[in-house]
């Protein structure tokens, strides 16, 4: 592999039963609801839980009470014994990443769904004030995928996986307008590539993805371990990351709302392609074929937000200190703002 496209998480496919019984070690589980209580009921005897923590807040305070909590209550050869496992969704990994960097414990990830990618990055995800930061990083001793645990989860949840591939499509034209401009990252042939790759894989692979079959959750696995590698090499996610998650993040921010993140990016991605010009039509029947929910009616988004969340962009971004993006080379204006919300509502509606 290409030294600029870095090594991948070791994943395995095992039952995730097994593999915590494997383990032999005190496990701190930062976990969501389902599929924990079903797991924790199977779970044998002799495997030692030492802390169970209910990943749902994200808020770096919440979080840091959340390690300190475990480092009082426990006892401190045991800790020091430990592993911690993120068993679930995004929440649940990140999580699980920020206990094992703070308790400076070993990691082991075992994802129940596809819908993000937190499971094959190493980047620490929380909120500082409902606002995005990385905080640290920090590779797994292995990923773990228990395909029957992954297909055992609602269909919608495995399909939204699309997002953080389909983000290819915008985060690529954004690098190149910024590159282009000489901002930020310069651009890099071997890891535009891999988007390209991605993005032609991806509509390959899209019935699967929809159907939820074992081939489906496997390619958003070895699409999820190759963006992460990739990232993780370069220090950046440019080929992945750009105007659909800016825009996703600041609507997150001024609204409060946190829809599934895989649904949220695959509309986003509809909408700010149609804002670049750049093949809206091929974003659309992505995610179409795919079954993802990405209607704005579905996910809650009403015309005033979308079109705050625009106006307001460029602001956020570099409030934030994102990276250069489209809001911020090209004005915006109504009528492409209307055109692209008239855009996304041809998206079908889904249950």
């Amino acid at each position: 592999m290409d030294d600029a496209l870095g090594t991948p998480f070791d994943t395995i496919e095992a039952d995730a039963i097994d593999m915590l019984a494997a383990l032999d070690a005190p496990l701190v589980i930062a976990a969501n609801d389902p599929p924990w209580a079903e797991l924790a009921r199977r779970l044998p005897a002799s495997v030692d839980v030492l802390s169970t923590v209910t990943a749902w807040d994200m808020e770096l305070a919440h979080l840091h009470r959340t390690s300190e909590g475990i480092t009082s209550a426990t006892d401190p050869d045991r800790l020091g014994n430990a592993v911690v496992v993120g068993i679930g969704g995004g929440t649940a990994l990140d999580t699980a990443k920020f206990l094992a960097w703070s308790l400076d414990r070993p990691l082991v990830q075992v994802p129940s769904i596809t819908s993000v990618d937190a499971g094959f990055t190493d980047a620490i995800g929380v909120r500082d004030g409902g606002r995005v930061r990385y905080i640290g990083k920090l590779r797994p001793l292995r990923v773990v995928i228990d395909l029957p645990l992954v297909r055992s989860a609602p269909q919608r949840l495995n399909r939204a996986g699309i997002g953080d591939v389909l983000s290819c499509h915008t985060g690529l034209f954004d690098w190149r307008l910024a590159a282009d401009h000489g901002d930020g990252h310069p651009w890099d042939d071997a890891l535009a590539g891999l988007g390209a790759t991605l993005l032609d894989e991806l509509e390959a692979a899209v019935d699967d993805v929809a159907a939820v079959s074992d081939a489906g959750v496997r390619f958003l696995v070895d699409a999820y371990r190759r963006i992460g590698a990739a990232c993780a090499a370069a220090g950046h996610s440019r080929f992945e990351e750009g105007s659909e998650h800016f825009w996703a993040y600041a609507y997150e921010h001024a609204t409060g709302a946190h829809p599934v993140h895989g649904e949220i990016i695959s509309f986003a991605v509809c909408a700010m392609s149609h804002l670049q010009q750049h093949d809206p039509d091929r974003a659309i029947r992505i995610v179409t074929r795919s079954h993802a929910r990405a209607h704005p009616d579905d996910l809650g988004i009403s015309r005033d937000d979308f079109v705050r969340t625009l106006d307001g962009l460029a602001a956020y971004s570099r409030a934030e200190g994102l990276d250069m993006a489209l809001a911020d080379y090209r004005p915006i204006t109504r009528d492409a703002i209307d055109a692209a919300w008239s855009f996304v509502r041809m998206l079908p509606r889904r249950d």
